[in-house]
């Protein structure tokens, strides 16, 4: 990770970018900022949230990440996405011990704002109400991994595939997502030739416009519709207890 030091102006505007920061207040805000450090994040990049060996936690600005687990035999499983509502690395604000979180940056890559675990660690004891903040992101992140447990036990691959476009979607500014067929499989810990065929069947409904290595929603409220029920409830419960998100 390429780190810089935010100016004073970066600083004034790091509500705007990011929709957690952006609920602070401004003694909470206070707090972070000396902290803050902007850093820039390929696409494709697999970040341990680690720096000098210290944990680090990340508030996403304009990337997207997803929270991957990593099994002993190297079989990767995507649990959930994390965009500019949110922070990578919250398992330290649970346990108040620094804790390395595994993403993987998606799209065309983009920008975060990174602080020491332990530096959002001290100021989270020192403010409860900051510590309140972050704990309310965690609780509808909890949520959309439970649901993604439930898709991937109930739901077939357009279900499952619609709810994905539909959460990065919800996470970018336009329509346009820069993404193959391989790494929606991965994502999905689908065969590629199955992500293939099911967007072929999204696109044959006009909801989706294939281009190579890009996708572009045409129609929400149809791929809302397929995804089903597994798509909402997170979303709902990011907007009751922490604000707006998404594209409704």
């Amino acid at each position: 990770m390429r780190a810089a030091v935010l100016n004073f102006e970066t600083q004034s505007q790091v509500s705007r970018h990011n929709r957690l920061l952006g609920t602070l207040t401004g003694d909470d805000l206070g707090r972070l900022r000396p902290h803050l450090r902007r850093v820039d994040l390929a696409a494709g990049q697999c970040v341990s949230l680690l720096s000098n060996g210290h944990a680090v936690a990340c508030f996403p600005l304009s990337l997207v990440a997803s929270i991957v687990q990593v099994l002993d035999d190297g079989t990767r499983f995507d649990v959930g996405l994390v965009g500019s509502e949110g922070v990578l690395g919250w398992p330290s604000v649970l346990s108040f011990v620094p804790e390395p979180q595994s993403a993987l940056v998606q799209l065309g890559g983009g920008s975060a704002l990174a602080i020491p675990a332990e530096a959002l660690i001290a100021a989270c004891e020192a403010s409860p109400s900051l510590h309140v903040a972050m704990l309310r992101f965690v609780d509808s992140f909890t949520v959309q991994m439970s649901h993604t447990i439930i898709a991937n036990l109930r739901d077939g691959i357009e279900q499952r595939l619609a709810r994905w476009l539909l959460m990065l979607h919800d996470r970018i500014d336009g329509d346009k997502m820069a993404i193959t067929h391989g790494e929606l499989a991965s994502a999905l810990h689908v065969r590629r030739a199955s992500i293939t065929d099911a967007l072929h069947v999204l696109e044959g409904e006009r909801m989706l416009r294939c281009t190579r290595g890009q996708i572009t929603v045409r129609d929400r409220a149809g791929l809302t519709a397929v995804a089903g029920s597994s798509y909402g409830p997170a979303e709902t419960r990011y907007r009751t207890l922490v604000g707006d998100f998404g594209k409704v």
